[in-house]
């Protein structure tokens, strides 16, 4: 019998995106490997463990918050997966593809009807420079013009008394500037947060004057807001799944002599798992109650096998009526938004499952397996089976 691998995790626990990561890892073991885990619940911020220099061990996935960590972690003759790093010195192998992620941010957030967009960051980091900066190039792309929250912390944590202190009165007079109605996207839910306390001060309503919209869906956190916080879902798990794959192959290739200078690697991109919709961005629902429960009508009945008619019906509306109205608020026809949240759906089973194909098309509501390709193929830009493998690569089981 071989050997289990004995694999070493420094990841937080103490936030959503490093549990979801744990998870992720978990289920590539549970599926593929041998593995016994070493881990200890950890802070976000939390330095070199005392007995890290005593551990033996087959492999580490590692979140590193400081160079002081990282540097420890890479004497390891070992190999090593590094999911935080700086941006510089110390490269994520597997990170979120932020571009999409500001993606999700603005589509979602002109889709509600705000007719100008700003992004809020104080933190400054390299993923958080990284969304602000995507964001840029997206609204100039497109001929809009995106407000920059001005204000920049230079450390890893911000107490909330320096916050106070320090970011409160320029926020406040940030909002005060800022046209309406505007969509706000924050670089991480904790500073979504900070917005919504100030547009409370300034009794700016949400979502109909300034929506929110945080990242990362800490549901915890998100609905203990007032009003609830919209989120974007980075799909943690799928980057613990890939941090496990890459760990794998690196384990199973020849062992190599480790450079003093490395460069950096080419990092492996993981698309957010989408947008969760709450009542802090969910202006359609204040603008136009109706459209918004043929909105939430497709969402929840699109996967079987809902149709623009029997939409129309449901709405008590004609056909022609549904398609007019929605095409003046969303940019698109109820059929487009019907296969865009099913192929949505797809590409979760696709990612999560090991289901087939006409499996997948049955439970989307597509008419055929060759439809549901079609569509798919359309909407994505690659066939459901070349999506797959550029999750888990050829030897997926399905």
């Amino acid at each position: 019998m071989t050997r289990p691998k004995q694999i070493l995790l420094l990841v937080e626990t103490s936030r959503v995106f490093g549990r979801g990561v744990i998870r992720g890892i978990s289920r590539y073991a549970a599926q593929r490997a041998n593995w016994i885990f070493h881990f200890e619940d950890r802070g976000i911020l939390e330095g070199i463990p005392a007995w890290l220099k005593d551990w033996e061990g087959d492999g580490i996935i590692a979140r590193s918050p400081s160079r002081a960590l990282s540097d420890a972690v890479r004497k390891f003759r070992c190999p090593v997966v590094e999911l935080l790093g700086d941006g510089r010195h110390r490269v994520a192998e597997v990170r979120t593809d932020e571009d999409l992620t500001a993606r999700f941010a603005v589509d979602h957030l002109l889709k509600q009807g705000y007719e100008h967009l700003a992004f809020y960051a104080i933190a400054q980091s390299w993923w958080s420079d990284a969304r602000r900066d995507a964001f840029e190039r997206l609204v100039d792309a497109r001929g809009l013009v995106g407000h920059i929250f001005p204000g920049a912390y230079r450390g890893a944590n911000l107490p909330y008394p320096t916050w106070r202190r320090e970011f409160e009165a320029p926020l406040l007079s940030w909002l005060k500037r800022l046209p309406g109605p505007i969509g706000i996207w924050a670089a991480a839910d904790s500073q979504a947060i900070r917005v919504l306390e100030a547009c409370r001060r300034l009794q700016r309503h949400v979502p109909a004057d300034i929506g929110v919209l945080g990242t990362s869906n800490d549901e915890i956190v998100c609905r203990l807001m007032s009003p609830p916080l919209s989120s974007i879902e980075l799909n943690s798990q799928e980057v613990g799944y890939k941090a496990a794959v890459l760990l794998d192959a690196k384990m199973k290739a020849r062992p190599v002599k480790r450079a003093s200078r490395e460069p950096p690697p080419t990092p492996i991109l993981v698309p957010p798992a989408g947008v969760v919709v709450r009542e802090s961005s969910d202006r359609v629902a204040i603008i136009d109650p109706e459209l918004d429960q043929a909105v939430k009508l497709i969402a929840r009945e699109a996967v079987r096998g809902l149709t623009v008619a029997r939409l129309a019906d449901q709405m008590l509306v004609s056909r022609s009526t549904l398609e007019r109205r929605f095409r003046a608020f969303f940019g698109c026809s109820p059929s487009q938004e019907i296969h865009r949240v099913r192929i949505e759906q797809a590409k979760q089973f696709l990612r999560e499952t090991a289901w087939p194909i006409g499996t997948i098309s049955q439970k989307t509501g597509f008419a055929s397996p060759e439809n549901f390709v079609r569509f798919f193929r359309r909407l994505v830009g690659k066939t459901p089976r070349q999506y797959r493998t550029s999750f888990y690569g050829e030897d997926h089981p399905a």
